[in-house]
């Protein structure tokens, strides 16, 4: 990206700067606009560039844009779901989710500018968030933030925020990237024998039940370190500011636990901290006129969404391990099967509804 497209850029995003906080400028008032790209897009799908504005009479600042380039043909499985991602991603910030999460206090950049680009890609141009990869009371500070996700969306308004063609939808049907209608290559490749095979067979009966389970939202489906960063607020309280929303959608809300508890916050004090997120859930629920999930719902909930997402990372992530994540997916799968493989998909579907009904 060029100085003049960049400048361009910025000069589309202008009438949101004071929406967003951001000094009320004019194409008149910049004096330079610098275009850095500072990551690249999986599957060299795009770039994303800092734009860093020099001013007459302002202190310089700097927003953000991602750009997405798009193959106008998608030969895989996994081109296809990058591609719906962005798509995804584009709703989020022009359908009016981001500005509903910021004002429930879950804050997410504020959108400036989406454009749809020549051929296929979108261009999404929205505020910088700055700060530290981690605080004292980071993990409860994130649990209170999917809180307030997923009480925004909860139940209904999952589908409503999900509607392809809705003024506020378009999000992901199913949320979180690793969800087996999108990953049947994965699926395949796991092994027939030991626990692996039963999990194999087992992997339909789950997803099944965690599309049936009652505590169903907008999951952010990538809630990991990488797309959060943590700031301090003015009482001193820890600030999480989170993005990256191309695989947010209707799921089960355990799926979103399930992932940050085994990809970020390890086993350290996760009893404490799914209580600390059921507690802030259940009076964000009560506040909106929703009946609460009971804790022990939502432990059984995360047992099954833990064997979601392993079935898919054993694979998916190339063999990454964790043996005390494993061992509870074995305990699930001893409930479903007594500890020896049972014969067929549909038998575990019957042993499902049986040990965990809805």
């Amino acid at each position: 990206m060029d100085a003049v497209e960049a400048r361009e850029l910025v000069e589309r995003c202008l009438p949101r700067f004071a929406s967003a906080g951001l000094p009320p400028l004019t194409a008149q008032s910049i004096a330079e606009v610098k275009a850095k790209s500072i990551a690249s897009l999986w599957a060299g799908m795009g770039s994303v560039f800092r734009l860093s504005i020099t001013c007459h009479d302002h202190p310089p600042l700097s927003i953000i844009a991602k750009r997405v380039e798009l193959p106008a043909v998608c030969d895989s499985i996994g081109d296809q779901r990058k591609k719906d991602s962005y798509d995804v991603e584009g709703a989020f910030y022009s359908r009016g989710h981001a500005e509903q999460l910021i004002a429930a206090g879950a804050v997410v950049p504020f959108p400036l500018h989406v454009e749809p680009r020549r051929g296929s890609g979108v261009t999404i141009c929205m505020t910088e968030v700055e700060g530290h990869s981690s605080l004292p009371g980071a993990y409860r500070a994130f649990l209170s933030w999917l809180a307030k996700l997923h009480a925004t969306y909860w139940g209904a308004r999952a589908d409503e925020a999900c509607n392809p063609t809705g003024r506020h939808g378009g999000l992901q049907r199913q949320g979180c990237y690793w969800h087996l209608d999108t990953r049947p290559e994965e699926h395949q490749r796991m092994s027939s024998g030991g626990w692996m095979g039963r999990l194999k067979l087992a992997a339909r009966a789950i997803d099944a039940r965690l599309k049936q389970d009652p505590m169903q939202s907008v999951c952010h489906g990538d809630a990991k370190g990488a797309n959060i960063v943590y700031a301090t607020g003015r009482a001193g309280e820890v600030v999480p500011l989170v993005y990256d929303f191309q695989y947010c959608g209707k799921a089960a809300v355990a799926k979103d636990l399930a992932y940050f508890f085994n990809v970020e916050a390890g086993h350290d004090d996760e009893a404490a901290l799914l209580a600390h997120y059921h507690t802030t859930l259940a009076k964000l629920l009560i506040a909106q006129g929703d009946t609460p999930p009971s804790l022990d719902a939502l432990n059984t909930a995360l047992e099954l969404a833990l064997c979601d997402w392993r079935r898919f990372c054993e694979i998916g992530l190339g063999g990454w391990g964790d043996a005390a994540a494993n061992r509870r997916v074995q305990k699930v799968l001893d409930r479903l099967d007594g500890g020896e493989a049972l014969a067929t998909e549909e038998a575990y579907m019957e042993a499902m509804r049986a040990a965990f009904p809805v």
